[in-house]
């Protein structure tokens, strides 16, 4: 599985009272890999959502975490953490209640929790437009009081998808040998077919085999450029037959070679 999130910046809404909320009611909600600033408490009021969040951004994570979050159910993520959001039904109504640190005790609290009856009813108070601002603050921190003693859902980590298995083979033969395997060669080496490997990675990351290959491929030639090595010798490392086919994959990418080092977006 590979990580690519953004950052998306919640902390000035919430630095001057320690929260921020917000609620959605777009139908087939789906959003993309992100991470926030601050935390965030994930619950549903209707419908279901399917949420998965990585131990960390990497290209492939070492650990990566999948829960349907249901009315009753919610899910608390720390600073930082890679997760990417959809709708397991048409219709969906879910909230997002952003924490800075200050408000939230990390230490003791992450992950998903059942939400009993006096934390939903704090949730549904605290959406409230006639609700002051002072009595909000005063909620808020009662409301992670009472997460503080809810029940913890145990989730295991999932089992490393067949895209990661594919990026992880690809990364695998950079180190070893600089020269990337190709498609073909590591559906071959997972035992399925190209069409099959073509599928997942399409389903899983949004691109086929061949994009994900080229991007992990520029990336590595970006950190080479960035180190000094000159274009023949990282088109030689990289198994290129030129360095034009290097200098068109950067272009391609967005990225131009001019004797300068090239950097890579994110």
């Amino acid at each position: 599985m590979t990580i690519s999130a953004y950052m998306s910046s919640k902390l000035p809404m919430a630095a001057q009272t320690g929260f921020a909320l917000q609620l959605s009611q777009q139908p087939k909600y789906e959003y993309r890999w992100h991470m926030h600033d601050c935390a965030m408490l994930l619950w549903p009021r209707l419908g279901g959502l399917k949420t998965t969040w990585a131990d960390s951004a990497d290209e492939v994570p070492s650990q990566v975490g999948s829960i349907t979050l249901t009315r009753g159910v919610a899910l608390l993520l720390p600073p930082c953490v890679a997760h990417r959001t959809r709708s397991e039904t048409i219709r969906q109504h879910h909230g997002e209640l952003y924490l800075t640190p200050e408000l939230l005790d990390l230490t003791n609290l992450g992950g998903p929790v059942h939400l009993d009856g006096s934390s939903q009813a704090m949730l549904e108070a605290l959406m409230s437009p006639v609700l002051n601002p002072a009595s909000a603050r005063w909620l808020v921190k009662a409301l992670v009081e009472q997460l503080g003693s809810s029940r913890r859902i145990p989730i295991a980590p999932t089992a490393m998808s067949l895209s990661a298995q594919m990026m992880g083979a690809f990364m695998q033969g950079l180190e070893d040998e600089g020269d990337m395997p190709s498609v073909e060669a590591v559906a071959c080496l997972l035992g399925v077919s190209t069409r099959t490997l073509q599928r997942v990675s399409l389903d899983e990351l949004g691109v086929t085999p061949v994009a994900a290959r080229r991007r992990m491929l520029a990336k590595r030639a970006v950190e080479m450029l960035n180190g000094g090595h000159r274009l023949s010798v990282v088109s030689n490392a990289l198994g290129f037959a030129n360095s034009g086919h290097l200098t068109r994959l950067l272009a391609s990418l967005g990225l131009c070679v001019t004797g300068l080092p090239a950097r890579l977006e994110p």
